[in-house]
């Protein structure tokens, strides 16, 4: 008897240590299968090039990860709705789990909330999170408080892009100079080709490329350090120059980028200032008949001639609340979307230069020539936007350059003005 209750003893102890164990099972199996769902906000929409490589990306991610359910709200970044958008739901509590976001001053707002998380302090939890992006353009991405809180994907340049056939057509040479960039001016004018597709209405590249032509790199880094620089004054001052010689298209002072970018497009502007995203966009008959160069130095200005402006300005964003909430999910959805095979399908997609040690395959010519240009450049500058203000550089933009061509301001009173938005005055 005694032997016997030994024996009912155990069966029932291995009985509880399975039903303990089914619990566990059964917990864990639950865990698993109960529905994660995760909210993206990007740039990767609309016509953008890198749209279609973006969306597949989520639909594999969830494919791997039945139980995830990811609801994009990706919007162009086209003007300023997109930066009003993510501002926006960030200051309502309505902040998206995964942003891929502007760095710098259009991001300090909202690292300065604390609702995104620096990557150091994934990287405790997670040290291999993005680990096929170089060092060195983690580096890059660094803040003002010194720490990383987006991953880039694909860097970018700027430059400009010359239809090569509508040069050698009209017997024209490429500029190389000032004096070359006027001559190509006055005789397309002249044969009824629009110059220049500007976006007067919608000025982003051309504010850029045109202070950095005149101030050069250490012009065009300056944001009212002593004042107004004259660079700046002279390089807004060659945008009217230019519109007062029908080097723009008649409606150019109320055209937005998509207008100069189609105009470009149509073979009915010769030249335009774009950043390598735009090549995604073209046609691969158009692609071979176009090259980029860097924007060419005003006569007597600063500028070294392959001075370019290019860098690592926007990557993935992990808000506060979704690494609390599912840290899990939420870092294995951004590992996933910055992995070296990710990272070159979006750089073949919209020919960026790389934030990994890849090789991307198949590069156009005009894209190419883009590499070459980073490669070869001696200094190389990120953006205005960057370093001044929002609504500073939006006044550039919207009550500046317009009014300045169509000779209603002075390049001197927007940016006097330009100046006290800056130093929040």
């Amino acid at each position: 008897m005694q032997k016997l209750g030994k024996i009912i003893a155990l069966m029932l102890a291995v009985s509880m240590v399975c039903a303990l164990l089914s619990g566990c099972v059964e917990k864990q199996t639950q865990k698993e299968d109960k529905e994660i769902k995760l909210r993206i906000v990007t740039m990767f929409s609309g016509t953008d090039p890198a749209t279609e490589t973006y969306l597949k990306a989520l639909d594999d991610f969830m494919a791997e990860n039945p139980n995830v359910v990811i609801t994009d709200e990706s919007m162009q970044a086209l003007g300023d709705e997109f930066r009003t958008k993510i501002k926006t739901d960030f200051a309502s509590g309505n902040e998206p789990d995964v942003t891929f976001f502007f760095t710098a001053a259009d991001a300090k707002p909202i690292i300065e909330s604390g609702k995104v998380v620096a990557y150091e302090e994934i990287w405790k939890d997670y040290p291999d999170v993005g680990k096929d992006i170089t060092e060195g353009v983690k580096d890059s991405m660094k803040e003002f408080d010194g720490k990383i809180y987006a991953l880039p994907i694909t860097g970018f340049y700027e430059g400009l892009f010359i239809n090569k056939e509508l040069f050698e057509n009209n017997g024209l040479e490429l500029p190389a100079d000032w004096t070359s960039f006027e001559n190509a001016i006055k005789v397309l004018s002249e044969k009824g080709i629009v110059p220049f597709a500007g976006p007067l209405g919608q000025s982003h590249y051309m504010i850029e490329h045109f202070i950095l032509s005149s101030g050069g790199a250490a012009g065009h880094m300056d944001v009212f350090a002593s004042g107004v620089l004259p660079a700046w004054v002279e390089g807004l001052d060659n945008i009217k120059k230019i519109y007062d010689m029908n080097g723009f298209a008649k409606d150019a002072i109320s055209m937005d980028i998509e207008g100069a970018q189609n105009l470009f497009k149509q073979e009915k502007a010769a030249m335009i200032l774009e950043g390598s995203w735009f090549i995604g966009g073209l046609s691969d008959e158009m692609k071979e008949k176009i090259t980029v160069v860097p924007m060419v130095p005003t006569a007597g200005g600063k500028m070294e001639p392959t001075s370019i402006v290019a860098g690592f300005s926007a990557g993935y964003y992990i808000s506060t609340k979704a690494y609390e909430d599912k840290k899990d999910t939420v870092v294995e959805l951004v590992d996933f979307l910055t992995s070296a095979d990710m990272i070159e399908k979006m750089a073949a997609a919209n020919g960026g230069v790389p934030a990994a040690s890849v090789s991307v395959p198949g590069l156009s010519s005009v894209a190419k020539a883009g590499h070459e240009m980073v490669a070869n450049a001696k200094t190389i500058n990120m953006p205005i936007d960057s370093r001044l203000t929002p609504e500073a550089f939006n006044y550039i933009v919207k009550e500046g350059t317009p009014f300045i061509a169509a000779g209603k301001k002075t390049a001197e009173e927007v940016l006097e003005e330009v100046m006290k938005l800056h130093k929040g005055e």
